[in-house]
């Protein structure tokens, strides 16, 4: 095999370029989607292809960084390699390509939703891993030096700096430190949090297997909590579908949420249901009543109990009767709105 000519660097070096601004498009995607809902992405075409509901997923922070800044600083690993010729192009491009074949499998099995910039950063990995094993040299693993593997010093600062250092804009209200608020009941039986007797009370309508619902509901409560004392929020639990004792499977996450709060941990099960259920075709329950030390006996009892299908069926109605088909959606004064719409009325009374 003839030495690599100085032009064998190009080729890895423009693909790992490619996949740098891919990554960050990625970052800017993934923080919009939590910081500024009301602006979907530009990669946002249906329910089939979304980068803001990737975005959201859990698959989208591995290890407390972004999956984009792991991108970014593996891609920026390669590009140095390939510029120095290293024989670390190879295993860099290997570790690329399954990662991103990876991320594609974990996507399909939970949501069924694809991110073309996702995709995009995929065949680039794809098309790296051919260029450099088709120009390995004649025994690429034994070639590579302590010098060459320091290039993996890079994407482990990067991850690091990112890890302890930047604002985990993506962190969620946790299950694991309470509700932290004032909270009960209406007289409805409606739960709330924030204010015992507010200037403002906004009515929030979700779905625990919404990943918008998820991030919209963390925002909302982090509002509440720097106006503990004169805002209040009511949940309404929207499951989008009847909620009749037909099946078992219906309805599930809402009435589970029912059923902790008959033991006063309504508000620690939405945190957990909202950190395992989006996107999920169905979430296992068992490890919340061990995690929320739940009456695991008065807990099923209550899952099977009609009372609580009529309720939450009940509750349905009543969102239908207000034209309320998307969540998340709010009320403020009887008006129906978006959460930026809710936001900026807040903004406006408070």
């Amino acid at each position: 095999m003839t030495a690599p000519s100085p032009s064998d660097r190009r080729l890895p070096a423009l693909l790992a370029a490619v996949g740098l601004v891919l990554s960050i498009v990625l970052e800017v995607v993934h923080v919009r989607a939590y910081l500024d809902p009301s602006v979907a992405s530009f990669c946002s075409v249906g329910e089939r292809f979304d980068c803001d509901a990737v975005a959201l997923s859990r698959a989208s922070v591995i290890l407390g960084v972004p999956t984009a800044v792991w991108g970014f600083a593996g891609f920026l690993a390669v590009l140095i390699a390939a510029w120095q010729r290293s024989p670390m192009v190879l295993p860099l491009a290997a570790i690329s390509a399954i990662s991103t074949t990876a991320l594609l499998i974990v996507g399909l099995s939970t949501n069924g939703v694809l991110c073309l910039v996702c995709e995009a950063v995929h065949l680039v990995s794809l098309a790296l891993l051919v260029v450099a094993w088709r120009r390995r040299g004649p025994d690429p693993w034994r070639a590579i030096t302590r010098q060459h593997a320091s290039v993996l010093v890079w994407p482990l600062m990067i991850a690091i700096v990112v890890r302890w250092f930047a604002p985990p804009y993506w962190v969620l209200v946790t299950w694991k430190s309470g509700p932290r608020l004032d909270h009960g009941v209406t007289a409805d039986g409606q739960r709330w949090i924030g204010a015992d007797e507010p200037d403002v009370t906004v009515h929030e309508y979700i779905d625990y297997t919404c990943p918008h619902c998820a991030v919209a509901s963390s925002r909302m409560r982090m509002l509440v909590a720097r106006h503990a004392g004169s805002l209040q929020l009511v949940r309404h639990v929207y499951p989008r579908m009847r909620c009749m004792p037909a099946t078992t499977e219906r309805c599930m996450t809402a009435r589970a949420s029912v059923c902790a709060g008959e033991q006063d941990k309504f508000w620690e099960m939405e945190d957990w249901l909202f950190h395992h259920a989006p996107g999920q075709a169905r979430v296992e329950l068992e490890p919340a009543l061990d995690e929320l030390e739940l009456d695991a006996g008065a807990f099923t009892t209550c899952m099977s109990d009609p009372a609580v299908f009529e309720r939450l069926d009940l509750e349905v109605k009543a969102t239908h009767k207000l034209k309320i088909r998307e969540v998340p959606a709010y009320v403020i004064d009887g008006v129906v709105m978006t959460e930026a719409e809710a936001r900026a009325r807040i903004d406006e009374l408070l």
